[in-house]
């Protein structure tokens, strides 16, 4: 062999033993990307719960709003109330159809 082989050969390994450390670097990159991933999905899970959660609640205020009865508000109470039961009525009468 001579030394031009040799040096040849010194210079492949030294590509091959860079190529390897890039490998592990590459790879612990994207170990780390995944748990950001996972960890970022949990906190869009956590987020939607919680979304959902106050839409509901936003609901029952509105709910409550309406209902609200207030000195001289009596009769106009008294008439979305009736509208309410009304459509409770129909949605009924739809789902029984």
């Amino acid at each position: 062999m001579t030394e031009d082989d040799s040096r040849l050969i010194e210079q492949f390994e030294g590509k091959i033993r860079k190529l390897a450390d890039l490998y592990e670097t590459v790879k612990n990159c994207n170990s780390e990307l995944n748990i950001q991933l996972k960890a970022k999905d949990e906190e869009i899970r956590r987020l939607n719960e919680e979304l959902s959660a106050q839409k509901q609640s936003y609901q029952y205020l509105k709910q409550s709003k309406v209902l609200e009865v207030s000195g001289h508000d009596i009769d106009d109470t008294k008439r979305r109330v009736s509208g309410l039961v009304r459509e409770i009525d129909h949605c009924i009468k739809l789902l029984n159809a």
